[in-house]
């Protein structure tokens, strides 16, 4: 056996183009960091004492290896091996002797930063934190799913209190003219639970300012915001506390939902998206108010009010008639009813511009002079058909572009992640050629890998594949490449499990049923079949319904019945034929077993109750019941119908996108939330108790004018608690009738409520919506191109559906972060200290 003397403690400290020589042997060092050589022809030698630490290298075919020095396997730069004395001999000693290599030198702080890092990385976290163990063992805890939870469920109770702080919605109804007694909550009660909740967000920021430390946190403007929020409320808390809960104003309230958007990184890019998308929007909203104010104006000099003549004493009133009497009351009442001031004139196309005052307000002077309607025609072409879907497009425009550097910003993180995992796990390794030359690689072992992986908080499906693909490489250690390389499975999406194979029949006969009752054309039969059954329930209905749902043995209940015997033997068909595995794998078999379940066993219950209809009939004790199972019948068979998506392609690719937006809904229903949450309340402190019945109508026998708040009877549409101001809100974004909503609440106030339902309309119609209709378009665009992707190679549409997230929408244009970008944010770390 050689022994050759240690030279990798010098590694830092000598020039690592230089030649190294000891007494025994005359060795170079060639320093790279993935393998790469260097010319060393001008090197020259320099004289290493004999105190250094000895590094033992052993070849392929010895044995044995001498102990090292205890002191080196403390250092971090060092690849250590160890002696025989504690591994054994043979092919199991050379196997856990490449394993202690692996391990030596680094220290547990390395292993956690590196998973840690990972874990950054999988959850595009920002890696810029403290990486002491004790740092790190706390960062663990507080991203963990049971503080996640913990927090969400804090930021729940502190959203929810609204429902039942002053004004209480415990109430049955909103109506201001029953005022029904509402169930009071103590403040003492709801102030506590605040309080609670506010010194836990407290603590939750002093923690992150904790881990991120100063520096870093002041940098983050959310946080920064976060912690001045918590404070602010908690100040409001004590003046609310100290005026026994009876101050006018509660500021606090109206800060809440920013901690639902502090929560979510997706919420806060949503944002930041409409934040950036703004001045787009405000320079076509400027256009679109131009257009507004100059059909105002022209509306004002086309429809004037006519004016009023004074009358005499002695002049006496005459009546027109009627012809004369038509055309001057619908000349004075478009001027005077919409156009009779500039307010009103404006207000009146701004809600003619969403439709929801239309035909009414053309009608006045539409039935004077049919030419008029070409004012109102023009006016929404161009602000209608135009300037709006002008506003759509330029705001889907802006989040496709955000959106997309935002992801391009998502993808680095998990990149800087993955590689700050490799730099602090790295080593040294020197590999001897036959020429008595030394490479020195920098590179991390497999072992190591495996064990950090085996750590890290990520899918189970996730880790068993980076576990698979550890196994089958063939290398004993990882270079950065390869190392990057590996962990772009977290960016994976969980597959769709392989299908289940039927297992066919041995005998000829029982084949070939099987064969039949497998077959995509008896599904199809049974989709037919189900189609029909719609039909027969719509003819039905059609023609007699009365004795259709009253009547025990009526002809809608007979071919129901018919149709229930058939849907449950297909489905005990196709289970005897495909095998429970194979029918439970495919979710559309689940779903027919699931609804034909449920019909038998309304049918059973029906004719137990009220006898089979093809038999005598039976007295029926009850109508109602009667009415409801036949009801509950046919809605389940109707429901059953929709097993036709699955089979239809074009369907198939409007279901996948719905299925995105429901995942994906979460966030984009959050930031909603969030406006709502805040125009509510927002709307309590300025409409609190202004409708009411005796400012509404002075008298109480009024004939109220048709179309407005009184003669519609919306008295429960009022801002009196918080339940009653979102379904308010609610019917505003809808726009139907929303000039009700304006003009009641204008007259209870004054004109300048006006600004208040502007302000909500913009907001959550033309942005908000609208960038939802943006994430569908850009949904649906990728899955279609997806799908012309695949009909053109293969001609296979018969693909899974695979769900999507926002990260998968973008990901195939994102472009991989360079190296030495990526080494120099590493360098620019505060924390993290790199030996380079």
């Amino acid at each position: 056996m050689t022994t050759y003397r240690d030279i990798s403690p010098l590694i830092g400290a000598v020039n690592p183009r230089e030649t190294l020589q000891t007494q025994e042997l005359d060795v170079r060092i060639l320093a790279a960091s993935d393998g790469a050589q260097y010319d060393d022809s001008n090197i020259q030698p320099v004289s290493i004492p004999e105190s250094h630490v000895q590094l033992d290298v052993c070849f392929d075919d010895d044995d044995e290896c001498l102990n090292p020095d205890p002191e080196v396997r403390d250092r971090h730069d060092s690849w250590e091996l160890t002696s025989t004395d504690s591994i054994g001999h043979g092919d199991n000693a050379l196997q856990s002797l490449e394993e202690y290599q692996q391990f030596a030198g680094l220290q547990e702080t390395s292993l956690i930063q590196a998973v840690v890092f990972l874990e950054d990385a999988f959850k595009y976290r920002s890696i810029n934190h403290k990486v002491d163990e004790i740092c790190l063992r706390l960062y663990r805890q507080y991203h963990s799913t049971a503080v996640q939870v913990f927090r969400v469920a804090v930021i729940f109770t502190l959203h929810i209190l609204a429902f039942f702080e002053y004004p209480s919605s415990l109430s049955l109804s909103s109506d201001v003219r029953l005022r029904q007694e509402r169930v009071d909550v103590p403040c003492w009660l709801t102030s506590t639970i605040e309080l609670l909740c506010l010194l836990l967000l407290l603590a939750d920021n002093v923690t992150r300012f904790f881990l991120l430390g100063r520096r870093n946190f002041f940098k983050l403007k959310w946080d920064m915001a976060s912690i001045i929020i918590v404070v602010i409320s908690i100040i409001d808390w004590m003046v609310s506390v100290g005026m026994g809960c009876a101050e006018p104003v509660r500021f606090r309230r109206i800060l809440r939902p920013f901690f639902i958007l502090q929560n979510s990184s997706l919420m806060k890019k949503i944002v930041n998206c409409l934040r950036m998308t703004m001045p787009e929007v405000f320079s076509v909203l400027i256009m679109l108010a131009m257009h507004l104010y100059i059909f105002t104006l022209l509306g004002m000099l086309l429809f004037p009010t006519p004016p009023q003549r004074p009358q005499s004493a002695n002049s006496t009133n005459t009546v027109p008639d009627n012809a004369t009497m038509g055309v001057i009351s619908d000349n004075r009442n478009e001027g005077r009813k919409y156009f009779g001031t500039l307010l009103d004139s404006f207000m009146s196309l701004l809600v003619l511009l969403t439709t929801a005052n239309n035909p009414d307000v053309t009608m006045p002077a539409y039935s004077h002079n049919r030419l008029s309607s070409l004012f109102f025609i023009v006016f929404l072409i161009i602000g209608l058909y135009c300037f709006m879907n002008m506003l759509t497009a330029v705001i889907y425009n802006q989040f496709r572009g955000y959106f997309l550097n935002s992801m391009q910003s998502s993808l680095n993180r998990r990149r800087l992640g993955v590689r700050a995992a490799f730099e602090v796990l790295r080593r040294k390794r020197g590999n001897l050629h036959p020429d008595n030359r030394i490479e020195v690689r920098t590179e991390v072992g497999k072992q190591v890998v495996k064990a950090v992986v085996e750590k890290i908080f990520v899918p189970v499906y996730i880790r068993h594949a980076l576990l698979e693909e550890l196994d089958k490489y063939p290398e004993s250690s990882f270079c950065a490449k390869d190392f990057q390389q590996l962990f772009t499975l977290l960016d994976m999406e969980k597959k769709p499990a392989r299908e289940v194979e039927v297992r066919w029949f041995v005998n000829p006969l029982l084949w070939r049923l099987q064969r039949i009752f497998v077959h995509r054309m008896f599904a199809y039969f049974g989709i037919f079949v189900a189609f029909l059954n719609v039909i027969v329930i719509s003819v039905e209905l059609a023609t007699q319904y009365d004795q259709s749902f009253y009547d025990s043995h009526s002809d809608l209940r007979a071919f129901n019945f018919s149709f229930a015997i058939y849907y449950l033997v297909e489905q005990v068909l196709k289970i005897w034929a495909m095998g429970w595995r194979r029918y439970v794998f495919d979710k559309g078999n689940v779903f027919d077993g699931v609804i034909t379940l449920a019909l038998v066993g309304g049918e059973m219950f029906s004719a137990i109750t009220f006898g089979v209809p093809f038999f005598e009939k039976h007295e029926v004790s009850s109508i109602n019941t009667l009415w409801n199972v036949l009801r509950i019948i046919n809605i389940l068979i109707m429901v059953r119908l929709l097993r036709i998506i699955p089979h239809l392609k074009s369907m198939r690719i409007i279901s996948s996108v719905l299925l995105d937006l429901v995942r994906n809904m979460k966030s984009f229903a959050g930031v909603l939330i969030v406006i709502y949450y805040a125009f509510a309340i927002l709307g309590m402190e300025i409409f609190s108790d202004k409708i009411t019945v005796d400012k509404i109508t002075n008298t109480s026998n009024v004939t109220y004018a048709c179309g407005t708040y009184r003669q519609l009877m919306y008295w429960a549409n009022n801002f009196d608690d918080f339940a009653a101001a979102i379904v308010v809100l609610w019917h505003i974004m809808v726009v139907n009738n929303w000039n009700v909503f304006l003009e009641a609440f204008g007259e209870a106030t004054s004109p300048w409520s006006y600004l208040f339902f502007v302000a909500w309309w913009l907001i959550s119609v033309i942005i908000v919506l609208n960038l939802f209709t943006a994430l569908i378009m850009e949904n649906f665009i990728m899955k279609w191109d997806r799908s012309q992707q695949i009909r053109n190679t293969n001609g296979d549409f018969d693909q899974p559906m695979v769900l999507n997230s926002v990260h998968d929408m973008f990901r195939g244009l994102l472009e991989e972060p360079a190296e030495n970008d990526l080494l120099r944010q590493l360098s620019d770390h505060q924390y993290l200290v790199l030996e380079r």
